[in-house]
């Protein structure tokens, strides 16, 4: 937002420079970025009046003038044919600095020009001019034009926060301003009297429309703006049009609720209603846009006057033959706006401040605030004010304790002070009990948000810095602590990299995936790329991810630990995760290792942080939304489900991310881990008696898991050992199977197995495992 410091003067009355304001800003959390010059002229501008004029004698197409600067007659060559004599205009004299343009004395066509007649473009006060400007009012030789106009103003860029919509106006910067330098706040508004009752029916049929105030004012006159609304326009970035379109645009700045002006010959009654979708509708910026559905639009009933909140309909506008204007101004859901800005990417001064939120109870002020400046400047008869407000929105009550304050910011901050601060900004206090204003009705909620701003305006530099004073001694780290750093060495020595990531996510990758089931939104996010506090750790891995392979490092093992956030009994709560990622070659620093990641690789990193942790996890097989069915399973801890694991979907991975090899993923929450991590396993001695092994080949059917056929080997005596040695599917293995190697070790604690004790074990192993399961002997024994 740009800011013009002499508009900021009307409202709050002191002598401070630009850059002192700007300081003060920055410091209480209101950050100037920058201080412009919008009307980059100095030197010597003076008003000249034109004594004579005579053509140019070797030039058709210049004049030669005589010009009164008021201490001096200069002569002056001009291409703009229109100067005549008695004419009062801006003249640059030598020395004199235009932007860009330095101003010398220099002969053109034989004769020295000793300046320059200037026109409001070039002074800045214009986006396109025609000729030399000429003064329509009585202005005496050798008056400063740079004083005249106004132009020593600077302007603050200032960057406002998503959670400060009132601050996207002049008079919400000149409260900031008004409590940092404890000074009062001037809002001194006629209240217009209307001179007939409001004579347009007003239906409100959408629930997107909080309140709806108008008022009509007849006779105006549309004509150019004068030149003190159009600087301040200019400064702010805004091009003049007319003088109603002008004072609208002018009072959005100023109290940072958008306003608009209905041509009344187009507006016989006013429907506020949603869009059924379909609709056409030409704006204000001459495009025709196609209505999706749930837009809130300003309609007769039929036919469509405006996009609510976001731009007027083209044929309702003012025009240059107005005579009576209806006003509007109104307060829509922020969330409404924002989705058809988002929708038709139409983004502008009026949506930007919506969609942030305005204050719903500051119409009438507005109104008036209009009407005073349209008579003025205009003229005309106002009517009295229409206002339909069915949403309404009161102040939030907050319970606080003063000395609260002192205890978060550890500075005594006396309870007058406190109370002034808050006075100041706007808040009313009776005892214990603070009222927020409406205008902060999106921001401040809780005691701890009062805190920040008597803090903020009191002076964080006033608060002595301290250091932390803490006991050290031998634990201090907690366990979860201790666990934590153990968890994340044993993945580094798998090769992983540790990633840090925001904790926010786009609302469109959790929209289009959310393999979680849940999301908490923000309610008023900075943009559309940090909607949701994230549900999952993986979607800012995978980013990570996707970076590092779009830039041709395809071997990459990231893991996070961090918080995700969560849904509980309508509550957002935040938990901790252990997630990570891992694509390309197994051991990328070994060039004769060509191996390449895959499920069981996958499964052995968690497998041996199982082992580092002394656990013992389970896997069963899942369907989880943007993995692959058959490479995906459940991790579980004590019968538990605490993550998931896999490859991703190939085709998601692809679209999303723009990865097109194989992406495994895991994610398990920690705190199972640390409850059962177990220090010192159990001891158990080891035996002094040799072991025996028997292997046996079985064809399994593609489609069957072995896994809980291993488990089920160790119930039989004497096997201490059991597991897969080898899997083949190539000649000789008859269609839909595969044939599975199965081991076993068998010991005994107390004395050496025979070989008969050993096959007869062996031998009601396999017999068991055909009949159990659709297993078969790949090799029939003699």
């Amino acid at each position: 937002m740009r800011l013009s410091i002499n508009w900021l003067k009307d409202f709050v009355n002191i002598e401070k420079s630009a850059e002192e304001i700007a300081e003060k800003l920055s410091l209480t959390g209101t950050n100037v970025e920058e201080i412009i010059n919008p009307f980059d002229v100095e030197g010597k501008i003076v008003v000249g009046k034109v004594i004579d004029v005579e053509k140019h004698p070797d030039a058709d197409k210049l004049i030669v003038c005589k010009v009164d600067v008021g201490d001096q007659i200069k002569t002056i060559l001009t291409g703009d044919l229109s100067v005549s004599k008695g004419d009062t205009v801006p003249v640059a004299l030598e020395g004199a600095r235009l932007f860009d343009l330095k101003i010398v004395p220099r002969k053109m066509r034989g004769i020295l020009s000793e300046g320059m007649m200037c026109s409001l473009q070039e002074l800045g006060l214009e986006e396109k001019s025609s000729g030399v400007y000429k003064f329509k009012e009585e202005v005496q030789p050798g008056t400063d034009v740079i004083e005249y106009f106004g132009l020593k103003d600077k302007v603050l860029d200032i960057e406002i926060t998503p959670n400060r919509p009132d601050c996207l106006s002049v008079i919400g910067i000149a409260r900031e301003v008004s409590a940092i330098y404890d000074v009062d706040l001037n809002l001194k508004i006629k209240n217009i009297e209307g001179k007939e009752k409001f004579p347009v029916e007003i239906k409100i049929e959408s629930d997107g429309c909080y309140r709806y105030t108008a008022r009509v004012i007849r006779n105006v006159t549309v004509k150019e703006s004068p030149m003190w609304l159009k600087k301040r326009l200019i400064a702010a970035g805004l091009r003049p049009i007319n003088n109603i379109v002008d004072i609208t645009n002018y009072v959005m700045l100023e109290t940072g609720h958008p306003v608009h002006a209905f041509d009344l010959k187009n507006v016989p009654k006013i429907v506020v209603k949603d869009a059924k979708g379909g609709e056409e509708v030409l704006l204000l910026d001459e495009n025709k846009y196609k209505l999706l559905g749930g837009e809130v639009l300003i309609t007769d009933g039929e036919k469509i006057l405006a996009l609510g909140g976001v731009m007027g309909g083209e044929e309702s506008g003012v025009k240059d033959d107005t005579k009576d204007i209806l006003l509007e101004v109104a307060m829509f859901d922020p969330v409404r706006i924002r989705k058809t800005s988002k929708a038709h990417g139409i983004i502008t001064d009026s949506s930007y401040r919506f969609e942030r939120g305005v204050d719903p109870n500051d119409a009438i002020y507005v109104i008036n605030r209009l009407t005073e400046l349209i008579l003025e400047l205009s003229g005309g008869t106002p009517t009295d004010i229409l206002d339909l407000y069915p949403r309404k929105i009161d102040r939030t009550e907050i319970d606080f304790d003063f000395n609260f304050t002192n205890k978060v910011v550890g500075e005594n901050i006396e309870e007058d002070v406190q109370k002034k601060i808050l006075g100041r900004l706007g808040f009313e206090v009776e005892g214990n009990k603070v009222f927020v204003p409406t205008y902060r009705y999106f921001d401040v909620t809780r005691p701890i948000d009062l805190v920040e701003e008597i803090s903020r305006i009191y002076g964080m530099e006033k608060i002595e810095s301290e250091p932390f004073r803490i006991l050290i001694n031998s634990n201090s780290r907690s366990k979860n602590q201790k666990l934590r750093y153990k968890l994340k060495d044993a993945l580094k020595a798998e090769g992983f990299l540790e990633a840090m990531n925001l904790s926010f996510v786009s609302n469109d990758i959790v929209g289009k995936w959310n393999f979680t089931g849940f999301s908490v939104r923000i309610s008023n996010p900075i943009n559309e790329e940090m909607a949701v506090m994230r549900p999952s750790l993986l979607y800012g891995l995978l980013d990570s991810l996707s970076y590092n392979y779009k830039r041709q490092n395809r071997d990459v093992k990231l893991f996070e630990v961090g918080k995700v956030f969560i849904e509980e009994n309508g509550q957002p709560k935040d938990v901790e995760k252990l997630a990570f990622v891992a694509t390309g070659r197994i051991n990328k620093r070994d060039y004769t290792d060509q191996r390449m990641i895959d499920f069981y690789t996958f499964k052995g990193y968690i497998e041996n942080l199982a082992e580092e942790f002394n656990l013992k996890f389970e896997f069963e097989p899942a369907e989880v939304e943007g993995f692959v069915p058959t490479r995906c399973a459940r991790i579980l801890l004590n019968g538990q489900e605490i993550g998931v694991m896999g490859m991703l979907d190939d085709e998601m991975m692809d679209k999303f991310y723009d990865v097109k090899d194989e992406v495994y993923a895991l994610e398990i929450s920690t705190q199972p881990l640390y409850e059962n991590y177990v220090e010192v396993p159990e001891y158990r001695e080891s035996s002094q008696f040799p072991s025996v092994r028997r292997d046996v080949s079985l064809l399994v059917p593609n489609d069957f898991l072995m896994g809980k056929v291993i488990e089920g080997l160790y119930k039989y005596k004497y096997v201490e050992e059991a597991g897969i040695s080898d899997v083949y599917t190539g000649k000789g293995i008859e269609e839909g199977y595969k044939s599975v190697t199965v081991y076993c070790v068998f010991r005994a604690e107390d004395k050496t197995l025979s070989e008969d004790e050993v096959n007869k074990i062996w031998e009601k192993i396999k017999k068991d495992l055909i009949y159990k399961y659709p297993l078969k002997l790949r090799f029939e024994e003699v």
